[in-house]
This record gives structure tokens, C-alpha cells and sequence, in this order.
């Protein structure tokens, strides 16, 4: 079955897991932190392939965490890069040479100690893609 097919201003969401430098006592013990990650698709977009009037999403695009993550317990180990990367698309369809996405595709968010693939992409639109 088809699903919607992904442009610029769909978002991928998923939950991200940074390590914070938690205060006990005198000293800080690193926590793994879940954080929110809602990320719009902005970045490596179709420049010929328009989705309802917007650039078509494919493998291969990006996402920017809206709002950045911010730490709840003490300072981020290391930086959150607050980005995402649609990683999956359909086994069938192409734009620019690339898996075009869709509702539900997964995706690659930042994560503490490596980015690993938690995201999904979130798509709604009139134009469905299958495979």
C-alpha cells in the first residue's frame, strides 16, 4: 500500500538519546537522556520534482530539530547536532536518481554515542508513493 509522499516542511520526529553531565555532589555522573526530536525537512531536497507545490524529499534529506534540543539535568556531554537524515524510501519510485520518501520511512537522528536510525518520517498530502 502507498503512502504520502514527503516534501520540504514534513518533519521527522523520534526520541533522541543524549548523555547530560548530571551535578551529584561535587562531581557529575554522565546520564543517558531521552529528548524529543521534531525535525523539519529542509535540507537536500529535489530542485526539478515538486511534492503539492513543494521540493520533493528523497533518501538523503535532511531535517532541522525545531526547537534544538536543550539539556534537563546538566550540560550535554557532547553538542546534540540536531539534525536528521531520511535513510529508508520506497523500493519502487525515484526522484533524481534517489528513493523518493514517504509517510512512515525511517530515519537517522542524533544520538549519544553514535546517530542511529529512531526516526520516522511524518508526510500528509494527496500525493501517494508506493513500495
Amino acid at each position: 500500500m502507498g503512502q504520502p509522499a514527503a516534501k520540504q516542511g514534513d518533519r521527522i520526529v523520534a526520541t533522541d538519546t543524549h548523555i547530560e553531565l548530571v551535578p551529584v555532589g561535587s562531581s557529575t555522573v554522565p546520564t543517558p537522556i531521552p529528548n524529543p526530536f521534531t525535525g523539519i525537512i529542509d535540507g537536500s531536497l529535489s530542485s526539478n520534482v515538486n511534492i503539492m507545490g513543494k521540493p520533493a524529499a528523497t533518501v538523503d534529506s535532511t531535517a532541522t530539530n525545531t526547537p534544538s534540543h536543550s539539556p534537563k539535568s546538566g550540560p550535554f556531554q557532547k553538542a546534540p547536532k540536531n539534525k536528521g537524515k531520511i535513510s529508508v524510501g520506497s523500493t519502487t519510485v525515484k526522484i533524481n536518481g534517489k528513493l523518493a520518501a514517504r509517510n512512515g520511512d525511517a530515519a537517522i537522528t542524533c544520538n549519544d554515542p553514535a546517530d542511529i536510525p529512531v526516526g520516522k518520517v511524518v508526510a500528509a498530502g494527496t500525493v501517494i508513493i508506493g513500495g
